[in-house]
């Protein structure tokens, strides 16, 4: 692995996911057709796009999700949780928060809706600010490291993030702060109050970057074609097949897993007629 490639790989850990995505179908005999990659490369492309516009996820979910996706998601971890038989199978749905199974009939679809939409604003924020101020430095080849969290977030966010019995810590910073007893979301307030909290965090983070969706650097659009290029010789659009019914999709149903340049995992797959989102998750690549 080159030092350019594990460079790349360092700026998209710095704000690694571990939202919970559900148990990998089989991959299938073949690979993708010609149309399929057309198909992963113009669903990722458009992506990219209405981020750039916007900065809001929900836009992309309008566009392009499955209109159930959230239902479907939620069908597909109760099914895990009534295989796993254990009152201590939790969820990991956002960052690295887990959130009780109990939530699975007592939080609203709304509730984990917005907890989606506001966990990936604040993911994509934060990816194209560590981008900007990174991309020199891949452009030019220099070896350096990336402090995880270090300068990217102003203290009045670190402040509000780690003043959170739920979210202290989970942004670690060089002052390695100590996570203390912690815990999950447990109830439906829980994860209302994270969500919000992201929302706040977003908002004082913006005003930051000046009260404008962010937006990508010259250079940090070239470091973007970089990735892309390393991207598409280490993980690659494939096809999964399910002998199950999966994330409502019938049993035998094909879909396309494919990444954007350096930041979510798609989840294609026909939905009456036309090829949908049915999930997403952020990127983590060299895991």
């Amino acid at each position: 692995m080159t030092w350019r490639t594990l460079r790349i790989a360092t700026i998209l850990i710095i704000i690694q996911s571990l939202l919970f995505f559900p148990t990998p179908v089989s991959r299938a005999q073949d690979g993708p057709t010609e149309a399929e990659i057309k198909q992963a490369q113009e669903a990722t492309n458009r992506v990219l796009k209405l981020l750039e516009e916007t900065g809001d996820f929900s836009r992309v979910i309008d566009e392009m999700y499955a209109e159930d996706f959230i239902e479907r998601y939620l069908r597909e971890q109760t099914r895990l949780v009534e295989e796993e038989h254990s009152p201590f199978f939790n969820i990991m749905f956002a960052l690295n928060i887990e959130c009780r199974q109990d939530l699975l009939k007592q939080a609203t679809v709304e509730d984990w809706r917005r907890l989606y939409i506001a966990s990936n604003n604040l993911l994509y924020h934060i990816f194209v600010i560590s981008l900007n101020e990174h991309a020199k430095e891949q452009l030019n080849d220099r070896e350096y490291i990336v402090d995880l969290y270090e300068n990217l977030f102003p203290p009045k966010v670190i402040k509000l993030f780690n003043n959170h019995p739920i979210l202290k810590g989970v942004f670690p910073t060089g002052a390695d702060v100590d996570r203390g007893e912690t815990r999950g979301i447990e109830t439906p307030e829980d994860m209302r109050s994270v969500t919000e909290t992201f929302r706040k965090g977003l908002r004082l983070l913006s005003e930051e970057q000046g009260n404008h969706p962010p937006r990508l650097t010259g250079e940090a659009k070239k470091a973007i074609e970089i990735i892309r290029q390393i991207q598409n010789e280490v993980v690659k659009t494939r096809v999964e097949i399910s002998d199950k019914e999966y994330l409502g999709l019938p049993p035998g149903a094909r879909q396309l897993d494919a990444p954007t340049p350096g930041m979510f995992w798609l989840t294609l797959a026909e939905i009456h007629g036309t090829q949908k989102i049915v999930w997403a998750q952020f990127f983590r690549p060299f895991r």
